[in-house]
């Protein structure tokens, strides 16, 4: 079996050792990378090689890791089925990996111990399983089956790579006028987005769409990895 791949990584010498991984196994077609989330996105929406696994090397957050597995979910939501999503992450708290679970996740790897795993985590996802570090699996291994089964939250799966966009900037707490201003929309379209929002999450305030967007692992959450400033 041979897997086309994507990589996206916002940190370049990571996908550069991905890279030269990847190119020691013939099963494995690299048909494109990217080291920023907007310019991946584009790239993936306009490749003719539609990936099998797409693979988030070294997130620099939570926050990172589910904006990216959603915006993924969110480019492929019309189509049957869309690609696997595999994370390599040295950010392997329980509450991180289980969000990334939630939204969509097929594999997630704390490390990359060798070549071999990778490869095998590639194609046991490729394949429809689920691949995980020993001592993630080992973490886990009380409820694993049952995380495995939790399905994607349906009303994340509908929202529009905009939307999803947007949802993360009502997480952080942005009004509409700062997010207009963010996105160089005019502040009536913004509302109009946070509306079809609210009826996607069947939410009827900000308040209630925040807490929904926040449980999910977006905004800035207490527990993130980035630094904090004033």
């Amino acid at each position: 079996m041979r897997i086309n791949l994507f990589i996206l990584s916002e940190d370049p010498v990571s996908l550069a050792g991905l890279e030269a991984i990847v190119e020691q196994d013939d099963s494995v077609n690299l048909i494109g990378t990217a080291v920023d989330e907007s310019h991946g996105l584009r790239c993936l929406e306009n490749n003719p090689l539609r990936p099998d696994v797409v693979l988030i090397a070294e997130p620099p957050s939570k926050r990172a890791i589910c904006r990216n597995v959603a915006w993924i979910v969110s480019l492929y939501r019309q189509e049957k089925s869309r690609p696997q999503i595999v994370v390599v992450s040295q950010n392997d708290y329980d509450d991180v990996i289980v969000s990334a679970l939630r939204l969509g996740v097929n594999g997630y790897l704390a490390r990359i111990a060798s070549p071999e795993e990778l490869f095998q985590s590639l194609h046991i996802v490729a394949r429809g399983g689920a691949a995980f570090s020993p001592t993630i699996a080992a973490r886990f291994s009380s409820f694993f089956a049952t995380i495995q089964r939790l399905p994607e939250p349906p009303e994340f799966s509908q929202l529009t790579s905009r939307e999803t966009e947007i949802l993360e900037l009502l997480a952080d707490g942005m009004n509409n006028r700062q997010i207009a201003r963010r996105l160089f929309l005019a502040e009536k379209t913004v509302r109009n987005y946070v509306s079809r929002i609210f009826t996607k999450l069947e939410v009827h305030d900000r308040a209630a769409a925040v807490l929904r967007a926040r449980d999910a692992g977006f905004g800035d959450q207490p527990d993130t990895v980035l630094p904090q400033h004033a």
